[in-house]
């Protein structure tokens, strides 16, 4: 009867003991021309387990946003299927807490410690994100593998909403490499 007790157990310390990140590889902004102007996506890798981004765009004109998040697998033929994520969040509620979606509460999150957008709605002028990354103490723990995060925003300010873009993060779910010089140091 202990026994099985202790393979649980020692499953528990063997899991406690890996750790999950989300590696961000890459990023595609796409825009409407018209409403966004300068803009500019880049990864900065850090380290095996950590990469940033680094964004800034100038909005033409204020925005109301309303984000479409759609997250996306990698399967084994390289293609990218819908997984489990599927959501539309009004964004100025969630700021305004009034509505506590909580994938609106994971942005706004982001939002607030990685960019200058930290007041309530309109968004307008130069907005820009420094060295952000995707904490994993926000986000449920995904499979390992390869997933495409996608932000549709478009402007609900208007009565036929208008597109405003899309921001894509290609990210990976991998365990946390560790350095074999720190490991040789213990030893």
């Amino acid at each position: 009867m202990i026994f099985p007790w202790l393979v649980v157990l020692g499953c528990c310390f063997a899991e406690a003991e890996s750790q999950l990140v989300y590696k961000l590889n890459k990023i595609e902004c796409l825009v409407n021309k018209t409403r966004v102007k300068n803009v500019s996506c880049h990864v900065k890798a850090i380290s095996w387990n950590m990469a940033v981004v680094n964004m800034d765009c100038f909005m033409i004109f204020p925005l109301y946003p309303e984000v479409r998040m759609q997250v996306f697998v990698k399967d084994y033929s390289n293609q990218y299927k819908p997984f489990l994520i599927d959501v539309a969040i009004k964004m100025c509620e969630v700021i305004q807490k009034r509505n506590f979606i909580s994938y609106g509460v994971i942005i706004w999150k982001l939002f607030k410690r990685f960019t200058n957008v930290n007041h309530t709605c309109p968004f307008s002028g130069q907005l820009s994100a420094r060295n952000g990354y995707l904490d994993t103490s926000l986000l449920p723990p995904f499979p390992h593998g390869s997933y495409l995060v996608s932000l549709t925003i478009v402007d609900s300010s208007s009565a036929n909403k208008e597109y405003v873009g899309t921001i894509k993060f290609f990210l990976q779910s991998m365990e946390l490499i560790k350095s074999k010089k720190a490991a040789k140091a213990l030893v």
